[in-house]
C-alpha cells in the first residue's frame, strides 16, 4: 500500500512558521548579542544544527537580511497605523519620519535589532530611497513642498535618518528633542521651509497603539 504524498499546502504552512520561528530567534540573538554572533550561537539560540539554518538561509547575511526585513516591515506597518489618524499626508509622513527615530525610546529590542544589522551589513538606500521617493512626489503633487531633484533630496533625508539613529543608540538614554531637531533639518533637504518644518515637528504625536514584539 502506498503512502499518500503530503499535502504540498500544509507543508508550505509549516516551512513558512519553521522559518518564522528561525527569524524570530535571530532576532532575539542579536538584540542581545549583536552581528558577532556566530553562526554556531545562531543555530544554538534556535535550538537546531546550522545545517538545518542553512536549509532556510543561503548565509549568516542571509539570515541577518530576513530578520531585518521582519523587523522592517512590522515597524513600518505599526508607524503607518499609528499616523494614520492624522489628516494629511504631510503630517503623516513627518510624524513616521519622528517615530523613526525614537525606535531606541519605543522598542529597544527592535531598535538593537536594527542597530546589529546596520552594523553588521552594509546599507544600501536604494530601495528605501525608492520607496519614499513616491511618498515625497505626491507631496510636491500637492503642493506641500516645491522642490526639484526629489530622489537626491530623499537619499540625504534618508541618510539624516539614519545617521541619527544610529546616534540616537549610542547614547545613555534616548534624546527625542535631539532627534526631533535632526527631522526638522532634514525636512529642510527635502524643501520644507523652516518655518514650516519646525511647526510640523513641533505637533503632538498621535497616540501610540502597542508594537507587537
Amino acid at each position: 500500500m502506498t503512502q499518500a504524498p503530503a499535502n504540498p499546502s500544509r507543508q508550505s504552512a509549516h516551512l513558512a512558521r519553521r522559518r518564522a520561528a528561525l527569524i524570530a530567534s535571530a532576532q532575539h540573538t542579536l538584540a542581545e548579542s549583536g552581528p558577532d554572533a556566530t553562526i554556531e550561537e545562531f543555530a544554538a539560540a534556535a535550538g537546531v544544527s546550522i545545517a538545518t539554518l542553512y536549509k532556510h538561509f543561503d548565509s549568516k547575511d542571509g539570515l541577518l537580511v530576513a530578520a531585518a526585513v521582519d523587523v522592517q516591515q512590522r515597524w513600518e506597518a505599526w508607524m503607518a497605523e499609528v499616523v494614520s489618524v492624522l489628516p494629511t499626508e504631510t503630517e503623516q509622513f513627518v510624524a513616521a519620519g519622528r517615530l523613526a527615530l525614537r525606535g531606541h525610546e519605543l522598542s529597544p529590542e527592535f531598535a538593537s535589532i536594527g542597530l546589529g544589522i546596520i552594523r553588521a551589513t552594509p546599507i544600501d538606500l536604494g530601495a528605501f530611497v525608492s520607496d519614499l521617493s513616491v511618498r515625497v512626489d505626491s507631496l510636491v503633487a500637492e503642493g506641500a513642498i516645491r522642490t526639484d531633484q526629489v530622489n537626491r533630496r530623499t537619499r540625504l533625508y534618508l541618510a539624516c535618518l539614519l545617521d541619527e539613529f544610529m546616534r540616537q543608540g549610542a547614547l545613555t538614554k534616548p534624546n527625542p528633542d535631539e532627534a526631533d531637531a535632526v527631522v526638522e533639518i532634514a525636512l529642510t533637504l527635502l524643501g520644507f521651509t523652516q518655518a514650516r518644518a519646525r511647526k510640523l515637528v513641533s505637533a503632538p504625536l498621535p497616540p501610540l497603539t502597542e508594537l507587537a514584539q
